[in-house]
């Protein structure tokens, strides 16, 4: 087993846990608005939890680049506010109840006010990456925030349709989620001045984004409710089509495909019900399959590091892909 192989989640996180810390801090101070449901909003998100691998990354990849610049917890709580307001725009399209097993910010505040509290997130992050003075971060994020909200276009035009391909469904994962991981991971780069280490730390973050949603396809179908934080198969109640369910339409029955786009029309288990869709996706072996696309993706991460020497955040780096699929067990 290497090195690598052997580091735990915990020591991982251990590596930047005080600056994550601050990460924190900085996101709750950055968060404060005149208008109080705004300030609400941040603060409940902020305690609802998450994972914080965007910001994590930011730290692992400036230090990575042998850097401690403080620029590092700033723009890990940027692309931590991007992420909070993608999840406040998510919930209003999807009309979701829950996040996070709480209630959603639509359900609490109602869809006028999140919009705009979105809305203020997504420009108050631009506010302090500003401080910086620095037009290639800005441009980094713009160019991010523009792929996010086309992805979001996009997958509402895509919604019910059960011919989306694998090609587009892809696309749709690159822009919604990975392209803010390559963005966090590229973020540490350019903090450190490291213009040669950006492309790669972009594609790792990239593959890594790419491999944390397909499991999240997965665990969608496989988790439970209390885990999940919200209703198993959200995705398909919402009449959104992802990879294991495409897989499986590529070589099902007529009669199983009648079933998938039942519920898309319904959104809703009503006629058919959830035990039947998961055992066609069961028959058709197509969870594992894509676990196996996932596992792909986080092998396509582990080779953009090789340009740099061996430490212990390019050993958690090269870790994160697999505690990210070990997710879906």
């Amino acid at each position: 087993m290497s090195p690598s192989a052997q580091m735990t989640r915990e020591a991982i996180f251990e590596l930047v846990r005080d600056d994550l810390e601050r990460v924190e801090r900085a996101f709750g101070a950055d968060t404060v608005c005149s208008v109080e449901a705004v300030t609400a909003i941040g603060h409940y998100l902020q305690l609802s939890g998450g994972k914080r691998i965007r910001p994590a990354l930011v730290l692992l990849c400036s230090r990575l680049c042998g850097c401690t610049d403080p620029a590092a917890i700033q723009l890990g709580a940027v692309v931590e506010i991007i992420h909070t307001a993608t999840l406040v725009h998510d919930d209003v399209i999807d009309g979701a109840d829950r996040r996070r097993g709480r209630p959603s910010t639509n359900s609490r505040w109602g869809n006028h006010i999140s919009v705009l509290a979105g809305d203020w997130l997504y420009m108050q992050s631009f506010q302090i990456a500003l401080r910086q003075r620095n037009f290639h971060i800005l441009d980094l994020l713009i160019r991010l925030t523009q792929m996010m909200v086309e992805g979001e276009l996009l997958q509402l035009d895509r919604l019910g349709r059960i011919g989306v391909t694998e090609e587009e469904y892809l696309e749709l994962v690159n822009r919604k989620t990975a392209c803010l991981f390559a963005a966090s991971a590229q973020l540490g780069a350019v903090i450190a001045r490291h213009e040669a280490a950006e492309e790669d730390l972009g594609e790792y973050g990239r593959n890594l984004g790419m491999a944390f949603q397909l499991v999240d396809d997965l665990l969608d179908f496989t988790s439970s409710e209390s885990a999940l934080g919200k209703p198993v198969a959200s995705d398909l109640r919402e009449g959104k089509v992802t990879l294991p369910l495409i897989y499986a339409l590529r070589c099902c029955t007529p009669e199983e495909r009648r079933r998938v786009q039942t519920v898309l029309d319904q959104r809703a288990f009503h006629s058919v019900t959830l035990a039947e869709i998961l055992e066609v996706l069961e028959r058709y072996g197509t969870l594992a399959a894509v676990r196996a696309r996932a596992a792909e993706y986080g092998r396509r991460a582990l080779p953009r590091l090789q340009r740099f020497p061996d430490s212990p955040y390019r050993r958690a780096l090269e870790v994160l892909p697999d505690f990210v699929l070990n997710r879906a067990h």
